[in-house]
């Protein structure tokens, strides 16, 4: 079995189009592009929060994963948002308790 890197780099109009298409697999990229290159940390953590609700449990466990890296790269989230999100995603998804743990790990050492 052969493992293919794919670098979550883009910019923003790409990551705003990828999102706009709504393609599952090109969702989650722009998702994790944006927690890693995104400047503006307000917009990348509200978008991340309105895919934290998709109904897709892979979108949503990529808005978390995406929202520790807001939190690491920018220092601040407003966090009274982000736990309640994390609540009404783990109430949808159970099994994204452990990312929710690991990225809440995350916005306490950097935030």
């Amino acid at each position: 079995m052969s493992l293919l890197y794919q670098d979550p780099s883009m910019n923003h109009d790409k990551a705003s189009t990828l999102l706009a298409e709504g393609k599952e697999t090109d969702v989650i990229a722009a998702l994790i592009s944006i927690g890693l290159n995104e400047t503006d940390g307000a917009w990348a953590q509200n978008t991340c929060l309105h895919y934290l609700n998709s109904e897709n449990e892979n979108v949503a466990s990529a808005a978390i994963t995406a929202l520790g890296h807001v939190a690491r790269r920018h220092g601040q989230l407003e966090i009274e948002k982000v736990l309640a999100a994390f609540e009404r995603a783990k109430a949808r998804f159970p099994s994204l308790e452990p990312v929710i743990s690991d990225t809440l790990e995350d916005i306490e050492l950097f935030t």
